[in-house]
C-alpha cells in the first residue's frame, strides 16, 4: 500500500537512491549514456545542493510498506523542483498522486501558477496534467547539453 507522508531527515539517503535509480532506469529513453550517468549522479556530485533543495522545500515522500519509493519537492513555493519514482514502482500513478499533493500545497500557499523544468521524459506526464510549454531551453553541464522544458500550470485559487 502506498502512502504519502512528510519528508523526514532519515529519508535523505533513500531520496538520493530514488533519484539515481529513476534516472538510470528511465533516462536511456531520451538521453545518451553520458547524460544519464551525469544526471543520475547529481545527488552525490552536488550533495549539498541536493540536500538543501530537499530540506528547504516542501518535500513529500511516497512510501510502500513504510519504505520510500518516490518523492516530490516544491521549492520555491511556485516551482515543482523534484519528482522522482523508483524504476520498479514507475507507471503506477505515484507521480500523479505526488503532483496532486504538491499542486494542492502550492495553491494553499497562494500560488496561482506552478512552474516546473521538465525533462524529455517527464514532459508528456506534465502535459497530461494540464501543464503548458512556456519555453524550451538547452542547458550545459560539464560539457554535456540537456534539453529541458519550462512548463507551467494554472492552479485553482485556494481560500483556506
Amino acid at each position: 500500500m502506498y502512502l504519502i507522508r512528510d519528508f523526514k531527515d532519515t529519508d535523505l539517503s533513500s531520496l538520493e537512491l530514488i533519484y539515481h535509480d529513476a534516472v538510470m532506469e528511465q533516462g536511456q529513453r531520451g538521453y545518451s549514456s553520458e547524460q544519464v550517468e551525469f544526471w543520475a549522479a547529481f545527488p552525490y556530485l552536488y550533495a549539498d545542493n541536493f540536500r538543501t533543495l530537499v530540506l528547504a522545500g516542501y518535500t513529500r515522500v511516497m512510501a510502500c510498506n513504510q519504505i520510500p519509493v518516490a518523492f516530490a519537492t516544491l521549492h520555491p513555493d511556485d516551482h515543482l523542483a523534484l519528482l522522482y519514482v523508483l524504476g520498479d514502482h514507475a507507471g503506477r500513478g505515484i507521480a500523479g498522486r505526488l503532483c496532486d499533493d504538491i499542486e494542492k500545497e502550492a495553491a494553499r500557499r497562494g500560488v496561482d501558477c506552478l512552474r516546473t523544468d521538465a525533462s524529455v521524459l517527464s514532459r508528456p506526464v506534465f502535459e497530461q496534467r494540464g501543464y503548458r510549454l512556456v519555453e524550451q531551453e538547452l542547458i550545459e553541464r560539464e560539457d554535456l547539453k540537456f534539453t529541458r522544458f519550462i512548463m507551467e500550470k494554472s492552479l485553482p485559487s485556494s481560500h483556506s
